[in-house]
């Protein structure tokens, strides 16, 4: 702890080190600390002790680990920063920037517990939906080595502005009917139905994207199907991972699958009625 403090104390050194207008002297300490009535100084910092400011300060007050009091006499031309402690400012202080005080009490550790605890969650749910869109390509293209190689051929020469437009038709008319569904309990289960038709075309899209953009790298030139496979398919968990780009890129994979599934389906109907 005692490390920690002294790490703080010099980062906070240089911080306040910069020049400055006045040639008053800067106080930094481990300690308790008092400004008098009559004194005039640069900058306060303290780590790991209380300040008590009655005199004027030109640049700011920075006390962490510990409470400041700001007297009624003080004149503080900047900010004052309290970190894991207390303010308390008398009637007729002067403070001419801000004042940001954050105290460690039950509240505060509450709320970065659960803060940080979203923070981890959604970070640790990114980080299983990068690796299924990594693996499950992967594993479609070992477990089905030919059924696979036929299904990725058999979308090459589609327009993927037709394949994008037909899903995005196909997954309007699919977010119609669950709601239509979602107010009889007779159709919630159709609901779940639909929801499994979204990730069996979802998987076999992804599978379908992965190795066409996989083939697009020289390095892949003449090795196995699953290689491309991955090597495009880590391309596209890296991209979805962008800020903003990505949900644009995600959104654009759904309407792919959702096309290449409808497409699939028609394809389908139409055999069996000429057989």
């Amino acid at each position: 702890m005692r490390r920690l403090n002294g790490c703080v104390l010099l980062f906070l050194l240089c911080f306040v080190s910069l020049p400055s207008t006045a040639a008053a002297k800067s106080i930094f300490e481990h300690q308790n600390t008092f400004v008098p009535e009559n004194q005039t100084v640069s900058d306060v910092v303290v780590v790991g002790g209380d300040a008590t400011i009655a005199g004027t300060v030109s640049s700011s007050v920075i006390v962490i680990n510990g409470s400041a009091h700001i007297g009624s006499s003080a004149h503080i031309q900047g900010f004052v920063l309290i970190i894991g402690g207390q303010l308390k400012q008398d009637a007729g202080a002067e403070i001419k920037d801000d004042v940001i005080s954050i105290s460690f009490d039950k509240a505060t550790i509450n709320s970065l517990i659960i803060g940080g605890g979203l923070i981890i969650g959604i970070a640790a749910l990114q980080l299983a939906a990068s690796l299924l869109m990594i693996l499950l390509p992967i594993l479609i293209t070992l477990l089905g080595t030919r059924h696979t190689a036929a299904f990725v051929n058999r979308y090459r020469g589609v327009s993927r502005g037709q394949l994008l437009y037909t899903g995005f038709f196909s997954g309007l008319l699919l977010i119609a009917a669950s709601a239509l569904l979602v107010l009889t309990l007779i159709g919630i289960p159709l609901i779940l139905v639909f929801g499994a038709i979204i990730l069996v075309a979802m998987a076999l899209g992804l599978t379908v994207i992965s190795q066409l953009l996989g083939e697009q790298f020289k390095a892949t030139i003449g090795k196995s199907d699953w290689i491309k496979t991955a090597v495009g398919a880590f391309v596209l968990a890296s991209a979805v991972n962008i800020p903003f780009v990505g949900f644009l890129i995600l959104l654009a994979i759904v309407m792919f699958s959702l096309g290449m599934a409808t497409t699939w389906i028609f394809g389908k109907i139409r055999k069996n009625k000429q057989g």
